[in-house]
């Protein structure tokens, strides 16, 4: 998609191959597409928005990528986030790795029913932020 172009009615289809991931990726780069991953209390969140990279439409993915995984609640568990360990700090300064796939909103043709979005899906590595309580990165 070139920098002025309009989105289009891509054709709905499940699509994850590598390219997809490598147009986002520049789409970062050019501030095209934004994403961000915020830590605040444990909690580990991310958000993509923007121009999807195969239709072009709007989508605002937000995802929550902690779980309490004991009975008691007590404990946190977050894919590929550093905890809290000394080992650890050294890959707070890593990527954090988030796949997305288009929510545009859009039903695009040859949609499931009830479905939006066109069917493709990416991976973007966002830089990780640390929140305090208030919010504040």
């Amino acid at each position: 998609m070139a920098d002025d172009a309009l989105p289009v009615d891509e054709p709905y289809q499940e699509l994850v191959g590598y390219s997809w991931t490598e147009k986002a990726y520049d789409m970062l780069e050019r501030g095209q597409l934004h994403g961000e991953v915020i830590s605040r209390e444990g909690i580990v969140r991310s958000r993509v928005w923007g121009p999807c990279p195969r239709c072009g439409h709007a989508l605002d993915d937000r995802q929550t990528h902690t779980a309490v995984t004991s009975i008691m609640g007590t404990e946190l568990r977050t894919r590929g986030w550093p905890g809290r360990g000394r080992a650890d700090e050294e890959k707070a300064d890593s990527p954090f790795e988030v796949d997305v796939s288009c929510g545009c909103g859009d039903t695009h043709s040859g949609a499931p029913p009830g479905r939006t979005g066109c069917g493709v899906s990416f991976r973007v590595a966002l830089p990780p932020q640390l929140a305090d309580r208030n919010g504040r990165t």
